[in-house]
């Protein structure tokens, strides 16, 4: 049983996208950056076979204002058989600012008898393009291994920064944020001891949202807000995976998520990711993606679903995406 931390942030400087602080333990290890200009690839590798019983893995990334980083694994990520354990995976990612960030895991294969957990919690600027892609399968295909794990869990939230006022610049943002995670632990903490605030009285500002200047009753929002939110379970002894309506005869199943730079009105937002969608749907005809695929927006960004039949074609379709929405492609 091992508990690993892997931690890394990201700094503009001199031009490029540059590590700024890392930190990593074993089986964690970190490649050297690729850069191609402003833009860094960034390798995180796991020096191991896979998941075992009662490994629990913890990733942190800040991605700085003004970077251009793609986060991405070695390898497929297996969890071996976990027998009467399991094995999880907590990933926190920050995009400040005006960050260009995309964090693009390969998919993880679960084994025979194995049960896996994994939490992903972003929290991202209103100025910023955040792109989240995951993927799994339904087991190893290739050895004739399908729906024989145990359990499996994925869980995503997004929350989205409101727009700073009259200014862009990384302060501003970090101080919403501080405040709008100040004001949601004081509501959670009141709920939970029952001091709630009586006879429609609001609650006090906090000092943190006192020190920004942004009380619980301003004109605009206090904090973040949860933009996008997923979750999915897999427990083959409870449901059949292969019936009409859920995976039918295919194996890869991804979920993704794009964020754009929010413009000065709702209205010009809404045209963006209107666009982006029928950008990603005309994408998938002209490639000649053949799973399922369904694009919609969320309350702010686009969600992405598709069912495949091979690892590489849900892959190589989401990082087109990625490369569409971050304006690579």
């Amino acid at each position: 049983m091992t508990a690993s931390t892997f931690r890394l942030a990201t700094a503009f400087r001199h031009g490029r996208t540059k590590i700024d602080d890392v930190y990593f333990e074993a089986p964690f290890k970190l490649m050297t950056p690729f850069a191609n200009g402003r833009h860094s690839d960034f390798i995180v590798m796991l020096a191991s076979p896979g998941f075992l019983k009662g490994d629990e893995a913890h990733i942190a990334i800040d991605f700085g204002p003004g970077t251009d980083s793609t986060i991405r694994t070695q390898s497929y990520e297996k969890v071996f058989d976990t027998a009467d354990g399991s094995a999880s995976r907590t990933i926190d990612l920050t995009a400040r600012g005006d960050a260009t960030a995309v964090f693009m895991p390969f998919p993880v294969i679960p084994f025979r008898n194995s049960s896996f957990m994994n939490v992903t919690t972003a929290r991202i600027s209103a100025e910023s393009t955040f792109v989240y892609a995951d993927v799994v399968t339904c087991g190893r295909v290739g050895m004739g291994e399908r729906w024989a794990m145990k359990r499996f869990a994925n869980r995503l939230r997004v929350f989205v920064d409101p727009p700073v006022a009259g200014s862009a610049d990384a302060a501003g943002s970090t101080a919403d944020t501080a405040a709008g995670e100040a004001a949601a632990d004081s509501a959670a903490t009141a709920k939970a001891t029952g001091r709630t605030s009586r006879r429609g009285r609001p609650p006090k500002a906090s000092a943190a949202s006192a020190a920004s200047g942004t009380g619980l009753s301003g004109a605009r929002d206090a904090g973040p807000r949860m933009a996008f939110a997923d979750r999915l379970l897999l427990e083959p002894d409870a449901f059949d995976y292969t019936e009409m309506g859920m995976w039918r005869e295919f194996t890869h199943c991804g979920v993704l998520y794009a964020h754009l730079p929010e413009p000065s009105g709702e209205a010009q937002r809404i045209a963006a990711e209107d666009a982006l969608v029928d950008r990603i749907r005309s994408h998938a005809d002209a490639v000649g993606f053949t799973g399922e695929l369904g694009v919609s927006r969320a309350i702010d960004g686009v969600c992405v679903r598709l069912l495949a039949r091979r690892g590489d074609d849900a892959v190589d379709f989401i990082r087109d995406i990625a490369d569409i929405v971050t304006g690579r492609a």
